[in-house]
């Protein structure tokens, strides 16, 4: 890394938009804190503890890898800026540095738990049916090995995170990781918006947008953390110096996606078992009937979403 001005460029746009999506996900956390306060007699304590201490790990690691990057910009741009050899000496000589090995190490421990949750996801989406997640889980299996690997090599004495041997692996990994991610969201955006007309001939549309808006698909299929991995992995790839922006703004999404499905969770608007059972029932009545107009099928008064969100059902069977 002889020329080091693309790259300093891009990591100081990097640090400051992750930052303000660091803020954007501290509203997040402080809005889910409070639904589970606000909500307390209405959600199930042990699913509470669950979403609170989720919640919190996510913005613990994502707290822990921004300081982490303003203390290396800190001390490449001010405290040593007069080392010999200036800041590409520095970059070489302070890219192992115990802190950036903590922060990468956030970063990924941020993305594997995001990762788990979107995999129980689409496992409870598509009707806790286990072959659906078969494949996925061991593609998770696979990145989490790599993911350790890179962080041990890049975090040794005299290592790189940009060095070729750091980088033949960290491809690899997040090749893996981001397919992953493409896979979990093309699968659930199918689900949704297969789902979505059944719903809506079943339930109306006011009870069908709340599952498969737009909006609900996105967040459901964290979708835009899929597209911001494909931005990071192709200059990544390429050895390119803007990589680093791409990088630092995944790995912040890499929190709010999570964060966002949680929260969903605790309004109780986020997909839950209930719902396979409803679309299920509709599309058995809607192949045997022959009424053009479906009836309207109402909503439990005494249900709320959020019960069946993150409910483990063992008596629950889906057909494979």
């Amino acid at each position: 890394m002889s020329d080091t001005t693309l790259f300093e460029h891009a990591y100081y746009i990097g640090n400051i938009m992750g930052a303000i999506l660091y803020g954007f996900e501290l509203s997040i956390y402080f809005m889910i804190m409070r639904g589970l306060f606000h909500h307390s007699t209405k959600i199930a304590p042990r699913r509470r503890q669950f979403c609170a201490s989720y919640s919190t790990a996510m913005i613990l690691l994502s707290t822990i890898d921004v300081a982490c990057n303003a203390v290396w910009g800190e001390s490449m741009w001010i405290t040593d800026r007069n080392v010999p050899g200036g800041v590409p000496a520095f970059i070489m000589a302070k890219v192992y540095i115990w802190y950036e090995t903590l922060g990468s190490t956030s970063v990924v421990a941020s993305v594997f738990l995001g990762d788990a949750l979107l995999l129980f996801r689409l496992y409870l989406i598509y009707g806790r049916r286990h072959i659906i997640v078969a494949f996925p889980i061991l593609a998770y299996l696979v990145a989490l090995a790599l993911a350790i690997q890179q962080v041990v090599i890049s975090g040794e004495p005299n290592g790189d995170f940009f060095g070729l041997k750091t980088i033949r692996i960290a491809v690899a990994y997040y090749a893996i990781t981001i397919f992953l991610n493409i896979l979990v969201t093309v699968l659930i955006c199918l689900r949704l918006l297969r789902v979505s007309k059944i719903i809506y001939g079943a339930l109306g549309a006011e009870n069908a947008k709340v599952y498969t808006s737009t909006v609900a698909i996105l967040v459901e299929s964290a979708a835009p953390y899929s597209v911001l991995g494909i931005m990071f992995l192709i200059p990544y790839a390429l050895q390119s110096g803007i990589a680093i922006l791409f990088g630092q703004l995944w790995s912040k999404m890499s929190g709010i996606a999570p964060q966002l499905i949680i929260l969903r969770v605790v309004n109780g608007s986020a997909w839950h078992d209930e719902m396979n059972t409803r679309a299920e029932t509709a599309l058995a009545f809607a192949t045997t009937t022959t009424d053009t107009q479906p009836p309207a099928v109402a909503l439990p008064d005494n249900s709320h979403p959020s019960h069946f969100a993150l409910e483990e059902l063992p008596a629950a069977r889906s057909k494979q």
